[in-house]
């Protein structure tokens, strides 16, 4: 995804600039972040496809990147052909990361029947086809994407557990009382989760029944999702010499230690922090694109809020910035703000420092509330004193909202950074569809989850003229 965003970023700057991606999966690019979507049956196939970014280079779906000849300014590939380039983008990505239970992988090297992880179109195919047989499911590992993963399912008629090694889901976001709140919707809508419990090995000979716990007790299943993170693919930059950390090291621009050679994506670690959000792989092709086209004749864009949203269908939850920071001393460290209403299902914690907000988690309730507390985040706005307490008072944007009415810089696609005005005046240029504002705009071309409130823009402006 970041490498054809960059293509697309590129011909913005350069039309004639001739791009190549060379992409080991047999698919032209497409937005991997949509296939929880194609899993849960909300999403077609054919919407994954990301069409400007194809136009924008020769695409070779297929060819795996095998070796940088750095010296001579060459690629080899998979296909037996040599390339040439004069800058070089690795957008390697991640693979998933396997824990070490017994039984994962069979002996031919590949995953053992009924298992399977879930990273890329091909993955979700199989999936796809191991839940039309499947009398049970467990997803192992309580992150994003397994909870995505096991609504997905639930959504598909599949009977699911969760079952997660730690006291708390998500647990770089959440504490404990969220934790807790979200197993309990889940549980409301089909999904099962077990926290801290270690799984130690499969069950079953030839075929998949369960898998076993390390106090021995045996949970059934004859599907296994394995999500358990998922680790930078740095190994063709370390071969051709590159630095790399956890992920392949470079600088403020997106250069790595060869300025011929930059690093975009989930593979890149810059200033010591890995990049997994899709907002962040944007970023990251535009900084790289500017680097190396220059800058587009333009107002510098903004950078995109590290935002989470959990696409799970009938929750709400979303997560920003520095999310689980603890409370300091008065005076001290960031302020802290709660508001736990457990019968209504809503969550509100929103930390402060010096007044501007630098994490939140934000559960149930209105989706308007979110994207307040979002676009503060995102401004760097401080918040008088007076003001604070209604950041986690559930109906406090609803309230505001009816005051001030619609804001047309309010943004609809954190992830592309477009705001409601911008949307519109497409919609009067006469894009009256999400896939017409999506051309012109880029909304809804990231996670995915703000394409309701794009149709919503649609329908409201259609009805009003």
């Amino acid at each position: 995804m970041a490498g054809a965003r960059l293509a697309s970023e590129l011909s913005r700057r350069d039309p004639e600039l001739s791009v190549t991606i060379l992409g080991e999966e047999p698919q032209e690019p497409y937005n991997r972040i949509l296939l929880t979507d194609v899993l849960a049956g909300t999403t077609d196939e054919s919407e994954l496809g990301l069409t400007d970014e194809r136009n924008a280079a020769e695409i070779r779906p297929g060819v795996r990147a095998l070796r940088i000849d750095r010296e001579r300014a060459t690629v080899s590939a998979g296909d037996g052909r040599t390339y040439d380039y004069d800058v070089l983008v690795l957008a390697t990505g991640s693979t998933p990361r396997l824990p070490p239970v017994k039984g994962l992988i069979s002996d031919d090297g590949g995953l053992a029947p009924g298992i399977a992880v879930f990273h890329t179109l091909d993955d979700c195919r199989r999936i796809l086809r191991l839940a039309r047989d499947c009398s049970r499911a467990v997803v192992l590992g309580g992150g994003l994407l397994g909870l995505e993963t096991a609504r997905a399912l639930a959504l598909r008629g599949v009977e699911v557990e969760v079952l997660h090694a730690v006291d708390t889901v998500m647990e770089r976001h959440l504490d404990a009382e969220a934790s807790s709140m979200l197993i309990g919707q889940l549980a409301g809508l089909g999904v099962a989760v077990r926290t801290g419990c270690a799984v130690t090995r499969t069950v079953g000979s030839g075929r998949l029944t369960g898998v076993q716990l390390d106090d021995g007790e045996v949970v059934p299943c004859d599907l296994l999702v394995v999500s358990c993170g998922a680790k930078p693919e740095t190994a063709v930059a370390e071969a051709a010499g590159l630095p790399v950390g956890r992920g392949v090291l470079v600088d403020a621009r997106m250069r790595t230690a060869d300025p011929a050679v930059y690093a975009i994506g989930d593979c890149a670690e810059r200033d010591g922090a890995l990049h997994g959000l899709v907002a962040e792989a944007w970023e990251h092709a535009r900084v790289a694109a500017d680097a190396i086209a220059g800058p587009l004749d333009e107002p510098p864009a903004v950078a995109p809020a590290a935002t989470t949203r959990l696409k799970a269908d009938g929750i709400e939850l979303t997560v920003v910035g520095e999310s689980n920071v603890p409370a300091g001393p008065a005076g001290e460290g960031p302020e802290v703000l709660t508001s736990v209403d457990r019968d209504g299902g809503v969550y509100r914690r929103v930390a402060l420092r010096d007044g501007r907000i630098v994490g939140a988690v934000l559960l149930g309730g209105v989706e308007a509330e979110a994207d307040r507390i979002v676009e503060l985040f995102a401004a760097g706005s401080v918040v008088p004193a007076a003001e604070r307490p209604a950041l986690v008072r559930p109906g406090a944007a609803e309230e505001s909202g009816r005051a001030a009415g619609p804001d047309p810089d309010a943004t609809v696609c954190y992830c592309n950074n477009v705001p409601r005005k911008k949307i519109l005046e497409a919609w009067s240029q006469g894009a009256v569809t999400v896939a017409a504002v999506a051309r012109r705009t880029k909304a809804s071309t990231g996670c995915g989850i703000c394409r309701s409130k794009v149709k919503a823009l649609i329908e409201s402006a259609s009805a009003e003229a």
